[in-house]
C-alpha cells in the first residue's frame, strides 16, 4: 500500500513526528520489530504507535511493517521533505541576515526625518506581487501618523499625481528585481519633476536604485517557479517594518525634544 506522506504530515501530533523521525532514522531495525518492542524503543504506549500507523493510512502496525520491507516510498519521501525544509529555511535565513547587513542607517534616518514633515506621499501599485507589501505600508504609514498617503494602481495615475502633486511630495517604489520597466519608467519622471524619490530594491545593480534619492536594498535571490518569479517578499516586509518602527522611534525623539525646549 502507497503512502501519501505529503497529505498525512500536517496531521501527525509532535509525539507522531517524533515516531515518523524514528522510523525514518532505523527503518530497517523497526521492520524487524513486534509492536510491543518497538513502542518500548520508543517510550510510548502502543495505542500511540497503531494510531500513528492508522493516520499514515496503513491498517495496523503489521501493514506498516510490509511497507518498510517492500518498498522506501517513506523514507524517501520523508529525505525529500526534510531536504526540502530545510533548503528553505536556510534561504530565507540567508535572505534575511543579508538584508539587516544591508539596511543602512543614514538613509533610513533622512528618511524617517522627511516623513516626520508630514508630505504627501504617494505609493506606487503597478500590480502583481508588489500588491501586498504597498498596502502593509500603506496601512503602517497611516498607523504612524502620517496624514496624506495615496496609493496610485496604474503607471498612468501615478504620472498624472506627478505633474499635479506640490513640489516636493514624495513617491515610493517597490520592485524586488529593481529593473521593472514601467516602475523605472514613472520613478524617472518623478524625480525629473523635483519629487522626492524613495525605492526599496534588490541588492544587485539596477535601474530603479540609480534614479532614487533614496534607495533601501534587500537580499533576495530569484528563484523559478514553472517560469514565474518565486522570489521571497519577506525581505521586502523586514525592509518596510524596519523603517516603519525607526520612523516611529525617530517621532518619538522629536516629540520629546519639542517637549524639553518649551
Amino acid at each position: 500500500m502507497e503512502f501519501s506522506h505529503t497529505n498525512s504530515l500536517h496531521s501527525l501530533t509532535k509525539k507522531e513526528l517524533e515516531i515518523l523521525q524514528y522510523v525514518h532514522n532505523h527503518s530497517q531495525e523497526v521492520s524487524q520489530m513486534s509492536i510491543q518492542a518497538f513502542a518500548k524503543e520508543i517510550h510510548y504506549s502502543t495505542s500511540t504507535v497503531l494510531r500513528f500507523c492508522r493516520k499514515l493510512g496503513f491498517s495496523g502496525f503489521p501493514e506498516f511493517k510490509y511497507s518498510l520491507k517492500t518498498n522506501k516510498n517513506i523514507e524517501n519521501t520523508t529525505t525529500s521533505n526534510i531536504q526540502s525544509f530545510s533548503k528553505i529555511k536556510s534561504s530565507i535565513f540567508m535572505d534575511l541576515d543579508g538584508t539587516t547587513g544591508l539596511l543602512n542607517t543614514d538613509n533610513i534616518l533622512q528618511i524617517a526625518n522627511i516623513l516626520s514633515d508630514n508630505p504627501p506621499i504617494y505609493l506606487h501599485k503597478p500590480g502583481g506581487l508588489t500588491d501586498v507589501p504597498v498596502n502593509y505600508l500603506e496601512s503602517m504609514l497611516f498607523l504612524s501618523g502620517c496624514r496624506y498617503v495615496q496609493k496610485s494602481s496604474s503607471k498612468r495615475l501615478t504620472q498624472h499625481l506627478i505633474h499635479t502633486a506640490e513640489s516636493n511630495s514624495v513617491f515610493i517604489f517597490i520592485s524586488n528585481s529593481g529593473a521593472y520597466s514601467s516602475t523605472v519608467d514613472v520613478a524617472k519622471e518623478a524625480k525629473l519633476h523635483g519629487m522626492i524619490v524613495i525605492s526599496i530594491s534588490s541588492i544587485e545593480n539596477n535601474d530603479l536604485a540609480e534614479v532614487s534619492d533614496y534607495n533601501l536594498r534587500l537580499f533576495s535571490r530569484q528563484r523559478e517557479n514553472v517560469g514565474a518569479d518565486a522570489a521571497s517578499r519577506l525581505s521586502t516586509f523586514f525592509v518596510l517594518s524596519s523603517l516603519i518602527e525607526f520612523f516611529a522611534l525617530y517621532k518619538k525623539g522629536v516629540e520629546n525634544d519639542e517637549n524639553l525646549s518649551k
